[in-house]
């Protein structure tokens, strides 16, 4: 049993090592009940320098020297889940559908733990013990779900969801039992894959729902291209690179959603009727650290059209995997 105890302690200290100075401040000092100004003291006094090290060590001291005013089990799992909901890491954008009820949302929040456990042991995971942690970070609750037997660990999957919206964001899609267990301890029956996926949750969540587009929101209708010379400090600009500019700016808006990357296909006609009287089938992928940084820096060397239909699909964005027709994308 000490043994064990003093491996979590290890695993927790090389936990809090990892992590950003202010997100130790931020973050893990709530769960231990300690303020920074003692904590900061504590390590000044041990000689350390002020980094993510030295505050891990002294904080495991401390929970090291009275083990009966902490659990262990449930500071790691919660700092673990608080590291994981901070990293950079691929999630998958699921929709909830069908609402089974409709009890208050402080009430779904607060219980969500048990509603797990009790939705799992309906199922086939009645010989595996669930171990369930939620935190609440930026107005979205994460969770850690993962069952436990006496033979095998199964793997970890973590959600984000807003609360009281249909929609989450799932570290994996492969897990459907967990996924399950969790999509009705929400309160809805059943869910489809968005087929929309990223690193950065509010960049999905704005594509989701405008709603949640803390700038001003894109315009309703693409506007019309008409170039014109414009001034500039350095003069008049007669070869519309400026005008360009603006315009790409304004389909994007002004804090376009980061994705790293986007599958579109589409179908037309041979551009020359004469030759070949067939639709033909186009597939086109972009893979980059921001899709729309990349379009516009096309558009500033003159690789790209302003008026290309990639950024008429970057506007109406829903999915990375775009159908696109003339009229529009689906």
């Amino acid at each position: 049993m000490q043994f064990t105890r003093s491996n979590k302690l290890k695993d927790l200290q090389q936990l809090i090592s990892k992590m950003p100075l202010q997100m130790c401040y931020v973050t893990v000092l709530p769960e231990f009940g300690v303020k920074w100004r003692d904590l900061s003291r504590a390590v000044r006094n041990a000689r350390l320098a002020m980094t993510p090290a030295s505050v891990a060590r002294v904080l495991c001291r401390h929970v090291a020297k009275s083990p009966e005013n902490y659990d262990i089990d449930d500071i790691l799992a919660k700092v673990r889940l608080k590291f994981v909901a901070t990293q950079s890491r691929t999630w998958y954008v699921i929709l909830l559908m069908e609402p089974t009820h409709s009890d208050p949302l402080m009430e779904v929040i607060d219980n969500l733990p048990a509603r797990i456990v009790q939705a799992l042991r309906k199922g086939k995971a009645r010989a595996s013990t669930p171990e369930i942690q939620t935190v609440m970070l930026d107005d979205l609750v994460y969770v850690s779900m993962q069952l436990v037997s006496e033979r095998k660990l199964g793997p970890v999957v973590y959600a984000a969801t807003p609360p009281g919206e249909p929609v989450v964001l799932l570290s994996t899609l492969g897990s459907s039992g967990l996924i399950k267990a969790f999509v009705e301890a929400l309160g809805y029956k059943k869910y489809e894959d968005a087929g929309l996926h990223g690193r950065d949750v509010a960049s999905l969540l704005r594509i989701y729902n405008r709603a949640h587009n803390g700038e001003a929101d894109h315009l309703a209708h693409v506007p019309e291209y008409a170039p014109v010379p414009t001034i500039t400090p350095n003069g008049i600009d007669y070869t519309n690179k400026t005008y360009d500019n603006s315009y790409v700016d304004n389909i994007l808006g002004p804090n376009p959603p980061l994705l790293t990357d986007l599958t579109i296909k589409s179908v037309k006609p041979f551009f020359n009727r004469d030759m070949i009287d067939k639709n033909i089938s186009l597939k086109i992928v972009l893979k980059s650290e921001d899709v729309a940084k990349t379009l516009k820096c096309w558009v500033t060397k003159r690789a790209l059209a302003p008026t290309s239909d990639f950024f008429q699909i970057f506007h109406n964005i829903k999915s990375n995997m775009i159908m696109y027709n003339k009229d529009g994308s689906e």
